[in-house]
Order: C-alpha cells, then structure tokens, then sequence
C-alpha cells in the first residue's frame, strides 16, 4: 500500500463531502415532508428503499477512507509509529550491548 499524496487526500475528503452533504439535504427533505404526512406508505417504502442502501454505502466510504489515511498516512508527513533514524541505531546499539 502506498501512501496518500495531500492532492489525493484532500480529493478524496472533498467527495466524501459533497455526498454527505447530499445526502443530508436530501434527509431533510424526507423529514420534512414525512413530517407533514406529504407522502404516502408506498412513496415512503419506495424511498427507504433507495435511500437506506445509499446511506450505508456512503458512511461505509467514509470509514474505509478514515482508515486507509490512518494505516497507510500521507506523503510528506512525519510518521509518528517509527523513531528518528538516529535514534533507531542508538536503539539497535542498545539492544546489542
């Protein structure tokens, strides 16, 4: 696996944005209208019909791309898992004496 570059980073986060954010006019709509009893049973099931799938695959997207940046990190970035390098030989050093 590779690591993210900042362009590919911010991509990605800005189209999971926009989704989300999609999806979130479009909730809001839903309520409102279901609220109002505008809609009836079968435009209501016809809609969760879609919406559901779409939601979980969305919020799914967003999970696998928190994880991805925070397995795999971003180029240019310091890595926090590892020690300096001189500090790693002092470590090696340690260890053998």
């Amino acid at each position: 696996m590779t690591k993210w570059t900042k362009e590919q980073l911010i991509e990605g986060s800005l189209s999971l944005v926009r989704m989300k954010s999609k999806l979130a006019m479009i909730d809001h709509k839903f309520e409102k209208e279901r609220m109002e009893l505008r809609m009836t049973f079968s435009e209501r099931l016809d809609f969760n019909r879609k919406y559901s799938p779409l939601k979980k695959k969305i919020e799914d997207m967003d999970k696998e791309f928190l994880l991805n940046v925070a397995g795999n990190g971003v180029e240019g970035e310091q890595d926090d898992s590892e020690p300096p390098s001189s500090n790693k030989e002092k470590q090696i050093f340690k260890d053998i004496v």
